[in-house]
């Protein structure tokens, strides 16, 4: 991939004046139980889309308004780089539930340093690494993207008269940022087959056309191991992979049609935002986000956040913590995110839900502040809470 440095936050265009910025509105605040840090949210499918960071008390620190163009904004979160602490973001144009666009490294007065383009929204996170060679830090981008190709889809019912229909091929990629250098690169189709799929070709993704291909993987996370393999999540086959950093074979799978493990009364679906919190060797502990819905097949349950174990020499993964929106019933058909925040409170963004929360360890909720009503088309990819630590006009850190 090509890296552009140093273009100014600025060069991206204005939005329309007439637009307003969405404004974070605080509903449960329990003193003394809410862990300090500011609220970052990428409001999208309503006016005034961008980048915020918002205060525990719903006041707007920085807005992006009018200084990332038109499009869509994801991922906008703090992130170190040459080991100081910059932010990352997607900026881009999403159609049928990917998109196409630039990863983004910003320094703390918002100008951008690195460019990683042509990149789908569904992960950007630096990881860092060392050099075994000479010991200095290495920057490594993970990222996505989405492809269309074809393939005999006769056996899913896309009969052509060359039996080839459309299917996305769904890609990770880990990108060294001192060099540009693609170190990882890992497709879909060559390692999990069709039939993993629990959603069949229809409607935008009927797979007859390039522009409807069949999404029938749909990366929603990815991250990394100590040992260098990597966490791949599908909410499409509602699995997630471990897959060998030095072949991308993969070596295991948790959850959908063939599980390595067993689920030890409990189940999810879905997903997105799968993290590693703990590697001990054959006790790995993760968290994700489970949308239990993905609006191709019937509702699975509510949307939570939980805390899995897995005992990988016994194939058993069993259910530690599940954090639960305060109000029962909700349909989070896509995004979310959990964030482990220290004492082991938890900030969960609630995706097509336009929510941010705030839970103990126990599950109880001692924060929830939304950014539109419910049922209304707000929405963020992920929700991030951690300090502010950018410079702009007005306030200097």
């Amino acid at each position: 991939m090509h890296l552009v440095s140093t273009i100014t936050w600025l060069s991206f265009g204005l939005l329309a004046a007439t637009q307003s910025p969405p404004t974070l509105t605080v509903e449960v605040n329990v003193e003394g139980a809410v862990i300090p840090g500011s609220v970052y949210l990428t409001p999208y499918g309503i006016p005034g889309a961008a980048p915020y960071v918002f205060s525990l008390t719903g006041s707007t620190l920085f807005s992006g308004l009018g200084k990332t163009g038109q499009g869509a904004v994801h991922n906008f979160h703090p992130c170190t780089y040459n080991k100081t602490e910059h932010f990352c973001l997607w900026k881009g144009t999403v159609t049928n539930g990917y998109g196409k666009g630039d990863a983004l490294v910003l320094n703390q007065q918002f100008s951008v340093v690195k460019t990683l383009p042509n990149v789908d929204f569904h992960e950007f996170k630096l990881k860092q690494s060392l050099n075994p060679t000479n010991g200095k830090v290495i920057d490594t981008a993970l990222l996505t993207s989405y492809t269309s190709v074809q393939r005999d889809l006769s056996a899913f019912g896309i009969p052509s008269e060359t039996s080839q229909g459309w299917v996305i091929d769904c890609h990770v990629r880990a990108v060294d940022l001192s060099t540009g250098r693609t170190v990882f690169d890992w497709s879909s189709l060559d390692h999990v087959p069709l039939n993993e799929s629990l959603v069949l070709p229809t409607g935008a993704i009927g797979g007859q056309t390039q522009q409807f291909a069949w999404d029938y993987f749909h990366m929603s996370s990815v991250d990394r191991l100590g040992s260098g393999d990597y966490l791949v999540s599908s909410r499409h086959t509602s699995t997630i992979y471990r897959v060998s950093g030095k072949d991308g074979s993969i070596i295991w799978r948790l959850g959908g049609k063939a599980s390595t493990f067993t689920l030890q009364g409990f189940k999810f679906s879905s997903q997105h935002d799968v993290r590693i919190i703990r590697d001990k060797g054959d006790i790995l502990t993760l968290s994700l986000f489970d949308n239990a819905y993905n609006s191709f097949t019937p509702p699975q349950g509510d949307p939570s956040g939980k805390i899995i174990e897995l005992n990988v020499a016994a194939k058993t993964a069993r259910l530690l913590r599940q954090y639960n929106h305060p109000q029962a019933g909700l349909q989070a058909s896509d995004g979310g995110s959990l964030m482990i925040l220290p004492k082991g409170n938890v900030c969960i963004g609630w995706g097509s839900v336009p929510y941010v929360t705030e839970h103990t360890p126990d599950g109880q909720p001692v924060y929830s502040a939304r950014f539109g009503g419910i049922g209304s088309s707000a929405f963020s990819y992920r929700a991030f809470k951690a300090p502010f630590r950018g410079i702009t006009p007005t306030r200097r850190v």
